[in-house]
């Protein structure tokens, strides 16, 4: 992942730097007309610039800035000829949605030419540290992929649990940021409305937004519902609603991961099924315990943040994508229990279930 996005990142197949400066001026000034012969510019040079999955992942990237900038001053982007049947291209093309998503937004972004719908300082540190987060987590995600068929008492367990740990506390951090900095009054008037929900080849396909990030990966390898549990039917539909959104590698490593148990489930089972005191079982379970904390330690503020934002929104509003915080009410429920879980494998090896 880590190559694609800084290949797509350093890709301009548009010479978009030269304009996408206009973006924000044209936004504040509700210039619908020199937005749409941005987007028609751009949207023709599709046919002789766009070869492969780089330069579509470009291509999607930049197309979703004008295109959702038209539509949050209120005209269907399918008003720009050929934009629909664009986007679907592209999309094919890059195995991926075809529409701008939260990797195209920050980590596609390139940092020397930034692409922004505001230009406010606070939707550039927004980038940054949506940015900043991802890539912390690429090596969490990577860790805990190894850590699919490695016992409870396997010492190279402790290792690749500090290293996902590692990856969600600048993740948590990058969201602490995000909270101190940005008001609820911000995000919700000045940067949510250019994050509107878009109709490609028949689908609505969601803005940018937290449910596609990588979080998501890392739940399902390490806490999703099992069958039978209480959470299971929601889960599953939140991930047909959610996966699509994935870059194709970590599709990939999501249809890996569910062949197997969660992690922190099939650890704690082992763990009961392990002679009491064993050093390596305790040292990965204290691991396992100090990366809950820190998905606990996102996903608390994060959940506090939403609703901050949804309370100065009109009753009724949806995140960007597409969902009230009950969503978030859910995440949180269900981390909490496998912390509490986790919590109660006792030190004589015998699981309270």
């Amino acid at each position: 992942m880590r190559d694609l996005d800084l290949l797509v990142s350093g890709c301009d197949p548009f010479d978009a730097a030269r304009d996408a400066s206009r973006l924000p001026a044209l936004n504040r000034a509700g210039d619908v007309s020199g937005l749409d012969a941005l987007a028609r510019l751009w949207t023709g040079r599709v046919p002789d610039r766009v070869h492969d999955a780089v330069t579509a992942n470009a291509a999607l990237r930049d197309l979703g800035f004008v295109l959702a900038s038209l539509e949050r001053h209120g005209v269907d982007y399918r008003t720009v000829p050929c934009a629909e049947e664009t986007l679907l291209k592209l999309g094919a093309l890059a195995e991926e949605v075809p529409r701008d998503s939260v990797y195209t937004y920050a980590l596609r972004n390139p940092q020397d030419a930034v692409r922004s719908f505001t230009g406010l300082p606070e939707e550039a540190l927004f980038i940054q540290e949506v940015r900043t987060a991802g890539i912390a987590l690429r090596p969490a995600v990577d860790a805990l992929l190894e850590t699919l068929t490695l016992s409870v008492d396997d010492p190279a367990l402790a290792e690749l649990l500090a290293e996902a740990t590692r990856g969600f506390t600048v993740f948590a951090q990058s969201l602490l940021s995000v909270k101190r900095t940005i008001t609820p009054e911000t995000f919700s008037f000045e940067m949510r409305p250019y994050f509107p929900p878009m109709t490609v080849g028949g689908q609505v396909l969601y803005g940018p937004g937290g449910a596609q990030m990588t979080p998501l990966l890392v739940d399902i390898l390490l806490i999703r519902p099992e069958p039978g549990e209480p959470q299971e039917e929601w889960y599953e539909q939140y991930l047909v609603e959610n996966l699509l959104y994935l870059p194709a590698a970590y599709r990939a490593a999501s249809d890996r991961a569910r062949r197997h148990r969660p992690l922190l489930p099939r650890l704690v089972d082992e763990a009961a099924r392990h002679r009491a005191h064993d050093p390596e079982v305790q040292r990965n379970l204290a691991e396992l315990r100090s990366l809950l904390r820190e998905v606990l330690r996102f996903r608390l503020p994060h959940l506090q943040l939403a609703k901050a934002n949804m309370n100065v929104r009109p009753d009724g509003s949806l995140g960007s994508g597409g969902y009230t915080t009950d969503s978030l009410d859910h995440l949180a429920d269900l981390t909490l229990e496998r912390h509490r879980l986790l919590s109660e494998e006792p030190a004589d090896g015998r699981a309270q279930r």
